[in-house]
């Protein structure tokens, strides 16, 4: 299944989502106190608002609202600190390709969530193949992508959705799911690191509005 590959697509397609065709919750049965009303309010459909964000493609991306982060590309082979050694050239092909599939804002989102996993999706028509699904119980999933298979895991953290990806280049990716007190607005935080490239620590945070 070609997972964030399809991302410039899902991103230039002109997409038309409702609510009620692609974000109906499905009923199931709890087994968290608190989980029933996270995933609730968690689910639905969701417009990226550009304005409030935070570079939300990365600090150099489209429509990036850059605010005290530094700029900056990523060290070249035989330039990355230690520990951890350098990666090599193809590595860092296959490391930045990473790099820009996860750092690439979705303008609309679809999420479906229970106490037991979540769907998350991308656009309506099953045909294109961009809808993901996950289990919420922390265990590793491997999913192929164009750039290479990745690692996933997903979990509720408290209120928090989280869900932490790690390539075959060390990059890792950790995405937090945060809902509004009011249930208006999405919060998404992304941060990434590697222990083999060096990285500009910038806030990348897409604030989302739900769709009515």
């Amino acid at each position: 299944m070609d997972h964030y590959g399809s991302f410039d697509r899902a991103r230039n397609a002109c997409l038309v989502l409702t609510t009620a065709a692609m974000f109906s919750v499905a009923s199931h049965s709890p087994v968290a106190a608190q989980a029933p009303d996270v995933a609730g309010a968690l689910s639905g459909g969701w417009k990226l608002n550009m304005e409030q964000s935070v570079n939300p493609n990365g600090p150099d991306g489209s429509g990036a609202a850059a605010r005290g982060g530094r700029s900056g590309g990523f060290a070249p082979p035989g330039q990355g600190p230690a520990p951890g050694g350098d990666l090599g050239r193809e590595e860092l092909v296959r490391f930045n390709a990473h790099l820009r599939m996860f750092r690439t804002a979705p303008p609309l989102l679809g999420i479906q969530t229970t106490p037991k996993d979540v769907r998350l999706v991308y656009d309506p028509d099953p045909a294109k193949g961009l809808t993901y699904k996950y289990t919420t119980d922390n265990k590793k999933l491997t999913q192929p992508t164009d750039a290479g298979p990745v690692d996933i895991k997903v979990k509720w953290n408290g209120k928090v959705l989280r869900r932490e990806i790690e390539t075959s280049e060390s990059l890792k990716v950790v995405e937090d799911y945060t809902v509004s007190a009011d249930g208006k607005q999405l919060t998404v935080t992304v941060k990434t690191s590697n222990i083999m490239v060096r990285m500009p620590d910038v806030e990348i945070k897409r604030v989302y509005d739900r769709v009515q």
